[in-house]
C-alpha cells in the first residue's frame, strides 16, 4: 500500500475534484450508503478510496470489499487487524461503529456511543457495528489508528501509519487523536 506517494500525487496535484462535485450537489456512485458488516472472525479491516470522492472505507466485509472496488473504489490495502468475540464471551468488546452522512456521502468511525447518539441528531445514519476494536489483544497493545479531519473538505482520514498520519498534519489535516486499535 503506497498511500503516501498517492495522497501526495493527490494533493500535489489539486485533485480535489470530488470534493468539488460534492460541494455542488452533483450525484456520485459512494452517495449510496452500504450496511456495515461485521465479520465473525479476527482478521483484516480493509481500506478502499474513492477517486471521485476521496472518501475511504473500512470494512472487514470480504463481499462489500468486493462490492466497492466492482463499483470503481480502489483498494488501498490492510488498516490492521479487528476481532469477533463467541456469542456469551462479553470481555473486551468494543464495538467500532459506522455512521453515513446522507449530506455528504462521508462515512465516520467511532467507538464512543455519546458522538454516534450526537451526530444522529444531525442526520447521520447508524450503519451499525462495522467490527471491534482489538486493543485488548496481547498482540494488538501497539497498533492505534488514528483519525485525521480535512477542514477544507469535511472529511475525515483514518490511519495506523504514522508517516501517512504525519504527512497529512503537514498539509492541513487535523489530528484528532486515537479513533481505535
Amino acid at each position: 500500500m503506497n498511500t503516501h506517494r498517492t495522497h501526495k500525487k493527490l494533493f500535489k496535484n489539486g485533485l480535489l475534484f470530488g470534493a468539488l462535485l460534492l460541494g455542488i450537489g452533483l450525484s456520485v456512485k459512494e452517495a449510496t450508503p452500504a450496511k456495515a458488516v461485521t465479520a465473525n472472525f479476527n482478521g483484516p479491516v480493509y481500506r478502499l478510496y474513492n477517486p471521485n470522492s476521496g472518501e475511504h472505507v473500512y470494512t472487514m466485509g470480504v463481499a462489500e470489499k468486493n462490492n466497492l472496488v466492482h463499483l470503481g473504489w480502489g483498494y488501498e490495502g490492510v488498516l490492521g487487524t479487528s476481532y469477533y468475540t463467541m456469542p456469551g464471551q462479553t470481555y473486551g468488546k468494543v464495538p467500532v461503529y459506522r455512521l453515513y452522512s446522507k449530506n455528504s456521502g462521508e462515512h465516520l468511525y467511532t467507538i464512543n456511543t455519546n458522538e454516534v447518539n450526537q451526530l444522529k441528531n444531525y442526520g447521520w445514519v447508524n450503519e451499525g457495528i462495522v467490527f471491534y476494536d482489538a486493543t485488548i489483544l496481547p498482540w494488538n497493545q501497539e497498533t492505534t489508528v488514528e483519525r485525521l479531519y480535512n477542514p477544507n473538505s469535511g472529511q475525515h482520514f483514518y490511519t495506523a501509519n504514522w508517516d501517512e498520519r504525519d504527512y497529512l498534519k503537514k498539509i492541513g489535516w487535523k489530528d484528532e487523536g486515537e479513533a481505535f486499535s
